[in-house]
Formats: structure tokens, sequence, C-alpha cells
């Protein structure tokens, strides 16, 4: 990705299918740091078990995203915000959260974007 080419790394601009492939792939990158996180505080002990549902969720999110599903991307933007909402509530900060919510936005604009450019071909045909 040459965010110098594309634009800014927190609002991409999106103009073709590699633009909005790049966009999406925040929502990847997003969740494989979510995931790793969510392990490694797992395997420290600090969390409980039940968190192994976040991993799972936050793989097939993830996936989601690089195949360029757009519910994927949709579903992860509303579980950060109500993680967003948890952490706020019980820790009283967001943490990186909101960065996570901002990697997910654009990632729906990248699905949406290319699910209207494969429209637009298949309408061409």
């Amino acid at each position: 990705m040459d965010w110098k080419k594309t634009g800014d790394f927190f609002w991409t601009d999106i103009h073709d299918e590699k633009s909005a492939r790049d966009a999406a792939k925040l929502g990847w990158y997003c969740a494989l740091f979510m995931v790793g996180s969510t392990l490694f505080f797992i395997l420290v002990g600090d969390l409980p078990i039940l968190y192994y549902v976040d991993i799972v969720s936050y793989c097939l999110i993830g996936y989601g995203c690089l195949k360029m599903f757009r519910v994927a991307s949709i579903v992860g933007l509303i579980l950060v915000f109500g993680e967003m909402y948890y952490k706020y509530i019980a820790h009283g900060t967001l943490g990186l959260m909101p960065l996570f919510a901002l990697c997910y936005v654009n990632a729906i604009r990248g699905t949406f974007y290319f699910a209207k450019l494969k429209k637009n071909a298949l309408e061409k045909q």
C-alpha cells in the first residue's frame, strides 16, 4: 500500500478497484491486531477464556473484509462501537477503539465501492 499515492491513512482516496481493496484491507489489519492482542492477553492470563468468541468473530470479520464482503465490514464497525461503549463504561477510556472504528469505516467505504464497480461492470456486459 502506497499511502502517498492513494491518500491519507485515516481517510483513503478510493477511485479504482485496487484502492477499494486497499481500503478494505484496513479492516483486515484491524481485525488481525485485535485478534493478536486479545490472544496475547488470554495467554498472559488477564482475560477469561470466553474471549475466544471475540477471537473467532474478529477472524471471520477480517477474512470477510479481505474477501470484500460488505456485511463483514459493517459488523466489524458495530462490534467496535459495542466494545468502545463497554471499554468506556468499564475503564473510563476509549483506548485505540476510535482508530479501529475509522479503519472499519474505510473498510466499509472500500467494500461498497468495490461492489459498485462490480455492479457497473456487469451492467456494461
